[in-house]
């Protein structure tokens, strides 16, 4: 298990009302439950300075605050007894709930928000070991991985108590893809629930993209069983050549600019987390800083009013770059996360793959400019698309 900090997150783009989840983030100490339960009873029971259970984690953590154990789940839980496990997770939700202030309806659906918020982080560049004094990209990388692990147990238990739930986290990348289906056909007109249609679209790209690397990532997508079943394990150590992602992913894509527009629209800039510090937000020492000005002629006051109009207005692609330029990385990261993320990955692969991601994530947070940014995600779309995917979505404002 990984000693870890929560966060709080709120997200208003997906209604009127604002949401609260949890982030995590993680400096990737791991230590045995049974020893951090050895350590909280010495620590609560000390003659002459009693500490309480996280005060105690702290400065047993190389000083980094944490404030929750989380269970690392992966290939080798079969050689750990259910019912430990299962308290571990049972200690994890509590802390969960303790953070939100009440239980979650569905920990399958927090654990998601957790790791979308977590990808949302790295790709706006924002610090990950601001929060509890340590922590990299590296160790924050692999809990990506730990995360879905999490994620593909708590659908599995909600397969039994709550089979709805699991089958909307499951069918979400299947409803995405028939959308952007109907939005792309040319027989498609614009009517007045149009809006509606493409506002649904582009606020669920991160979380459809996540869910499909969950659940469609281990068979390939001609198998007509994948969207009826929790993914049983693969037995090859790659994923196969025809999943979802690998089909179907300039959909994602498209979803993903018209989330960046959306977001750009309602002056969204950052991943919605919010520090308990209320301070500026920090970068991480990886992301370049752009000279936008240079693109905008330094009438920013002016580009920013036409942009708002979105209406094929003109602008270059640089003039766009930094309403792009965090969900491009969020594309390149799923991208890499979908070359690698397989349920029968044990440790030491997963310490190789989260390597792989860190390459990822630190080429595209320094990249030099827009284009640059756009040759390292792969992306082979003309600017008048993609300016015109960004519009789409900052319509629907």
């Amino acid at each position: 298990s990984w000693r870890n900090y929560h966060g709080s997150a709120n997200s208003s783009v997906m209604g009127s009302r604002s949401c609260y989840f949890v982030t995590t983030v993680s400096a990737g100490n791991a230590i045995h439950f049974s020893c951090h339960a050895k350590a909280r009873t010495a620590d609560r029971n000390h003659p002459k300075a009693p500490k309480s259970e996280w005060e105690g984690a702290s400065l047993r953590n190389s000083r980094v605050a944490c404030n929750v154990i989380l269970p690392l789940i992966s290939k080798e839980n079969s050689q750990i007894p259910v019912m430990a496990m299962e308290n571990a997770l049972a200690e994890h939700q509590s802390a969960v709930s303790n953070m939100l202030g009440n239980k979650p309806k569905s920990m399958l659906w927090t654990v998601l928000q957790d790791l979308r918020l977590l990808m949302l982080r790295m790709s706006y560049g924002e610090s990950v070991n601001n929060d509890c004094g340590g922590g990299s990209l590296s160790s924050n990388s692999a809990l990506v991985f730990y995360s879905l692990f999490l994620a593909n147990m708590f659908a599995k238990d909600a397969e039994h108590d709550a089979p709805v739930t699991v089958q909307h986290a499951k069918g979400l990348s299947t409803s995405f893809l028939v959308v952007s289906s109907i939005l792309r056909a040319s027989d498609h007109t614009e009517i007045a629930s149009t809006k509606k249609l493409r506002r649904g679209f582009a606020d669920a790209a991160p979380m459809a993209a996540i869910c499909c690397i969950l659940f469609q990532n281990s068979v390939n997508d001609d198998d007509s069983s994948a969207s009826n079943v929790i993914p049983v394990e693969n037995p090859s150590s790659s994923p196969p050549p025809k999943r979802r992602w690998e089909l179907h992913k300039h959909h994602f894509l498209t979803g993903l600019f018209q989330c960046a527009g959306r977001r750009h629209a309602l002056n969204i800039e950052g991943s919605g987390y919010v520090q308990s510090s209320g301070g500026r937000r920090m970068r991480s020492s990886s992301f370049s800083e752009w000279n936008l000005e240079e693109h905008n002629g330094g009438s920013s006051s002016v580009t920013a009013a036409r942009r708002l109009y979105g209406k094929r207005s003109g602008l270059s692609i640089e003039e766009y770059a930094k309403a792009l330029r965090p969900m491009i990385i969020m594309y390149a990261t799923l991208d890499q996360l979908s070359k690698d993320f397989t349920l029968q990955m044990n440790d030491e692969k997963i310490e190789q793959c989260s390597a792989r991601l860190v390459g990822v994530i630190e080429s595209c947070q320094k990249s030099e400019n827009i284009r640059s940014l756009i040759r390292l995600a792969n992306i082979t779309l003309d600017d008048t698309t993609i300016i015109g995917e960004l519009e789409n979505g900052m319509n629907t404002v």
